[in-house]
């Protein structure tokens, strides 16, 4: 997607230069001690000989900010260009030559800037996974990395956020902090020669197991208490099946424990963000749950998907509002309704005039910004969709959706047909 922006060549200017270094000296001083944070390793990044490119585990929406407020070095990170359609970070973006990236789609305009900005000199930081974790485990990187690592021809960065995860888990809105510990651990995972000889798969590998960390288990081996009395707080945007009865939606979690409303199973999360220890409890963490909710959602699935006549659509959410725009510019409210998710397509139902109809092959890029806004191309115009309540799972949407879409896209190379089923 052609990005509206230019990002300027050379070293930052003089409001590019003030941002940067007094955005370091404020951040350091509002979340150094806030969050506990920890170094280890910390003297490569002075040590190592500019250009490199820095990578890691993507866990929290701070990321990027602690890394740049504590390393002497200004590093130009490949970020989300939903971010640049906020008009005053867009102005403070461009000055600091953040690089805008489209999430969930190949972007060859930022390869380029990518390129452009190391053959000058400089560090780059990216994520990638493309994504924060929703569950404390790394997620699939994204394909072309490896080819990108070997175009750029210089060193390999890791910095590993350990403890990021538990202090503000994805599915926590900005204001819920569980103060713990957080250690930032830069280390050296490819070098210029390495990345010369390695094929992709090699460099691929490296890659993973450069990035990978579990947060949970690294809690488990390093436990410390996470202070806050809020630990299960809007754990329902994440985990969306009750284990016990199978109902969807019907979680509710009120400070450290969630109850079902259908089936009344609850449980107790820790003072060390644990599950209960309980042999009964059928998930030691939030990753086994998710690869069991995520089973069942294939399942729900293939199910719908094989009904030959519906009348209900799988998933269905009241007093949405969806929003619609190009490039980097704010985004446009258009009108409130009901989403609806059938066999063959997202059905928007607004309150005054005709449906939206957005057929499951021609959804592209489906992703969530922050906690819960769902968001997907069709036709290369950005729809993004604001959910009624604060605790409506956006997470949800996009598994389901996701599986649709996958199977529709199965289901049309079995048959040979590239068209788009009729709306029943």
């Amino acid at each position: 997607m052609k990005k509206d922006l230019k990002i300027l060549d050379g070293k930052l200017d003089v409001i590019g230069q003030f941002i940067w270094r007094f955005g370091s000296f404020v951040c350091r001083l509002l979340y150094n001690k806030r969050l506990n944070i920890q170094f280890e390793n910390w003297d490569l990044l002075d040590s190592l000989e500019p250009p490199y490119l820095i990578v890691g585990n993507h866990v929290t929406n701070f990321d990027p900010i602690i890394i740049s407020a504590n390393q002497n070095h200004y590093l130009h990170w490949v970020a989300n260009d939903a971010v640049f359609r906020h008009p005053f970070l867009r102005w403070a973006m461009t000055h600091l030559q953040i690089i805008p990236k489209t999430k969930g789609m190949s972007d060859l305009e930022s390869v380029r800037i990518i390129h452009r900005k190391i053959r000058e000199g400089c560090i780059v930081a990216l994520y990638p996974e493309g994504q924060t974790s929703w569950d404390g485990q790394n997620q699939s990187l994204m394909p072309a990395t490896p080819k990108l690592l070997k175009l750029l021809k210089v060193p390999v960065v890791s910095v590993l956020i350990k403890g990021g995860y538990l202090t503000q888990p994805r599915w926590v809105w900005p204001n819920n902090l569980r103060r713990s510990r957080i250690i930032l651990e830069a280390k050296l995972i490819l070098s210029a020669s390495e990345l010369k000889k390695l094929s992709l798969d090699e460099i691929d590998e490296k890659l993973k197991k450069g990035i990978f960390h579990d947060d949970f288990e690294f809690q488990k081996q390093h436990p410390i208490k996470l202070e806050s009395n809020k630990r299960a707080e809007t754990l329902e945007l994440f985990t969306y099946i009750c284990p016990r009865c199978h109902t969807l939606d019907a979680l509710v979690s009120q400070g450290n424990t969630v109850e079902c409303q259908n089936c009344h199973w609850e449980f107790f999360i820790n003072e060390y963000g644990e599950f209960p220890h309980d042999e009964n409890f059928p998930f030691e963490n939030l990753s086994v749950w998710n690869h069991w909710q995520k089973d069942q959602t294939i399942r729900m699935v293939r199910e719908y998907k094989a009904l030959s006549e519906v009348h209900r659509p799988i998933l269905s959410n009241k007093n949405l509002t969806i929003l619609t725009g190009l490039g980097l510019v704010p985004l446009k409210k258009l009108l409130k309704g009901d989403l609806n998710l059938w066999q063959d397509r997202l059905e928007f139902v607004p309150e005054e005039g005709d449906s939206m109809i957005f057929p499951l092959d021609e959804i592209e890029a489906m992703s969530i910004f922050k906690q819960q806004k769902l968001e997907f191309y069709h036709k290369k115009v950005l729809y993004r969709f604001h959910f009624g309540t604060p605790r409506d799972s956006a997470y949800k949407w996009l598994c389901f959706l996701s599986e649709m879409c996958r199977e529709e896209d199965e289901s049309s190379v079995k048959t040979g047909t590239d068209g788009v089923k009729k709306a029943r």
